[in-house]
């Protein structure tokens, strides 16, 4: 049941139709009233080379340190960092400053419920992802007087993908952290998915209408445009997980209905496989894709694990 004082924040929020709010469920509507409440960070604004923008948000935690800096890049759909953060990080062991980047064309509040608009469609591709995310950390970490020691990335969900890539680029990078994701392609983790059970669309089906239009930002499957389904749905990233030498921490959880825990093992297999021993894999018991349980919200011993490795 959403708490009290969610449905006070709420019921101020009359702008917002009825609609959202009854479809979004228990945790939207936390999400929501979150961004609306005084806990929520302000927004920044980062500039791009090329003339766009997108809002970000930063913050401490334990004493403010430049010798710890922590990234953050935007997951799948257009939902606002606002909407988590700080919250996010509780647990970290350790002092860090803590930045996060909204994709371009999501606004401060935007929770995505209504869908997103074109502008964010029409850059919303993995290049772009990449593009954006290292010019992101390239001007923070210029900002400082010295380099810090530890840089993070962290890789949500979709962030995998442009996290692991901007890792292996950096050479100040230090750390990768992957929550929700292991080494299967999106195809084959949404066919162990539906072998499993956890969803019940059979991604061929869908593949047959997108191969037909796959440049298409106008038709949509599943939330998505088929042209991010046609550059995702094979896109594999496990050589840029095999090409890494730092410490990657990887999270999941047992029962996520997103990335099957199968693509973590995955993962760690060919890490053995290849010799390396930079992985470190923790799988959280009767937790969900955002590594929450019944009972425990393990995104906190996440990062307390994550804090211990720095």
């Amino acid at each position: 049941m959403c708490n009290k004082s969610m449905k006070k924040i709420l019921a101020k929020l009359l702008v917002i139709p009825s609609i959202v709010i009854a479809m979004s469920g228990c945790t939207g509507l936390h999400r929501l009233a979150y961004m609306y409440s005084d806990n929520a960070l302000d927004p920044n604004v980062h500039h791009y080379k090329d003339g766009g923008k997108s809002i970000y948000y930063e913050f401490h935690v334990g004493d403010k340190t430049n010798d710890t800096f922590i990234f953050f890049y935007g997951g799948s759909g257009c939902v606002s960092w606002k909407s988590v953060l700080p919250g996010y990080v509780d647990g970290l062991s350790t002092p860090a400053k803590v930045l996060a980047l909204n994709k371009r064309h999501v606004g401060d509040r935007s929770t995505g419920m209504m869908g997103c608009n074109k502008k964010f469609h029409l850059y919303n591709n993995i290049e772009q992802w990449v593009s954006d995310y290292s010019d992101f950390i390239l001007s923070q970490i210029g900002k400082g007087e010295h380099r810090p020691k530890n840089v993070v990335l962290v890789g949500v969900s979709e962030g995998v993908i442009p996290a692991v890539r901007v890792a292996g680029r950096f050479p100040f990078v230090t750390h990768l952290a992957v929550i929700g994701g292991g080494g299967f392609t999106m195809r084959a983790s949404l066919k162990m998915l539906y072998r499993k059970g956890d969803i019940l669309f059979d991604v061929d089906d869908g593949w047959r209408r997108i191969k037909e239009k796959p440049d298409s930002i106008d038709d949509t499957w599943y939330g998505n445009t088929y042209r991010w389904w046609s550059q995702i749905l094979d896109y594999d990233y496990l050589p840029y997980f095999l090409d890494l030498n730092i410490p990657v921490l990887v999270g999941i959880g047992e029962q996520d209905e997103s990335v099957p825990v199968e693509s973590a093992y995955f993962l760690r297999d060919r890490f053995h496989a290849a010799g390396k021993k930079n992985l470190i894999l923790k799988v959280y018991p009767m937790a969900n894709h955002r590594l929450i349980s019944k009972s425990v919200d393990y995104k906190k011993e996440f990062f307390n694990t994550l804090g211990s490795m720095l």
